[in-house]
């Protein structure tokens, strides 16, 4: 099979040429990637043009239209039945294009054409010293999942659970399941959704790989590092928290009500079952972290939002009532969420 590797870009001119080369070097001959500038500012297009590689195209839009529209227009320029998209300041690590070949060889063609597959990310800095890793969320892929018959073929334990039982799962935590620079899916699940859409300002991925669960057939996750995602001042999370916005929150909040009814019925969810889950995971637990964090002005202004858009399972959550509690007490109660915070942590580890 021919895989798509799109690239969106904006402004990084210091990292594209990495992610390209990090594409172009998986030793896979059937590749394409695609580079979409998002009307950049800065010497991104001049860099990406400047790569001699015949496999290697880039268009330029004549103006920003927005993350998520940029997600769509990057992937309608490639042709290749297997899409990757790989964020401009992230990267493959080598093996991860041959691991996919290997697996969806196995699968054969029909289930191939309905398989999602993913991988664990390292997290590295500017410099490109890895940090930590994203693997696969142990409350969503569970140990009852492996599928020890794939690890050899890959080079690292596979998880493998049917898509419908995955979507179930993360609705139930308001989880995305995928890391999105190593998350390959099938052109034709694409095109059957109508792409990413423009309705989330964050994290368009995570909606995208719902409605991608409710399409597919198997989910599968190698847990190797066969990524990368780049921490950094300009990325997505960084100009969020910056700019004080809840931006998480409202795409979050806006999925609860756009899900499609039939999609909750195919899975086994009912709607006010999401937005429980999201008072208690987006809301409640978050507002605690953040507060453990230090940051108590947007702790209180989590616990408000979740209070307005949900108020009657607001009500009923045990956890959102003791950050309540602890806001009002003031720093001691900032203290006390710290304290507690650590206290899980370690337990979890």
């Amino acid at each position: 099979m021919k895989y798509a590797i799109c690239i969106p870009n904006y402004n990084y001119e210091k990292f594209v040429v990495a992610a390209v080369r990090s594409a172009l070097d998986q030793g896979v001959p059937n590749i394409e990637v695609v580079v979409r500038d998002n009307a950049s500012t800065d010497r991104s297009v001049e860099v990406v043009k400047a790569i001699q590689d015949s496999r290697v195209r880039i268009e330029v839009n004549a103006c920003n239209v927005g993350y998520a529209g940029n997600l769509d227009r990057t992937v309608r320029m490639s042709t290749g039945e297997v899409v990757v998209v790989l964020c401009a300041d992230d990267l493959f690590r080598p093996g991860y294009l041959p691991a996919l070949e290997k697996l969806y060889a196995r699968l054969g063609p029909a289930d191939a054409a309905r398989a999602v597959v993913s991988t664990t990310n390292e997290v590295v800095d500017p410099q490109d010293q890895v940090t930590g890793a994203y693997g696969p969320a142990k409350h969503v892929w569970l140990d009852s999942d492996r599928a020890p018959e794939l690890d050899a073929l890959v080079g690292g334990p596979v998880y493998r659970v049917p898509a419908h039982e995955l979507l179930r799962r993360c609705l139930k935590s308001m989880t995305n399941p995928f890391n999105m620079s190593t998350t390959a899916y099938p052109r034709g699940l694409y095109e059957k959704l109508e792409g990413y859409g423009g309705g989330r300002t964050f994290n368009p991925d995570k909606w995208f790989h719902w409605r991608l669960l409710g399409e597919a057939g198997d989910a599968f996750f190698i847990d190797a590092p066969l990524g990368a995602s780049r921490w950094h001042p300009n990325n997505q999370t960084a100009q969020q928290a910056s700019s004080g916005a809840l931006k998480y929150l409202v795409d979050d909040y806006v999925s609860t009500f756009e899900l499609d009814r039939g999609l909750l019925e195919r899975v086994g969810v009912e709607r006010a079952e999401v937005e429980e889950s999201f008072i208690e995971y987006d809301i409640a637990r978050h507002g605690l972290a953040t507060l453990a964090g230090g940051n108590r002005a947007k702790a209180e202004r989590i616990a408000t939002f979740g209070d307005a858009v949900f108020p009657q399972h607001a009500r009923k959550n045990q956890k959102l009532w003791a950050l309540k509690a602890l806001l009002a007490t003031g720093p001691v109660g900032g203290a006390l969420a710290k304290t507690a915070y650590l206290a899980y942590s370690e337990r979890r580890k």
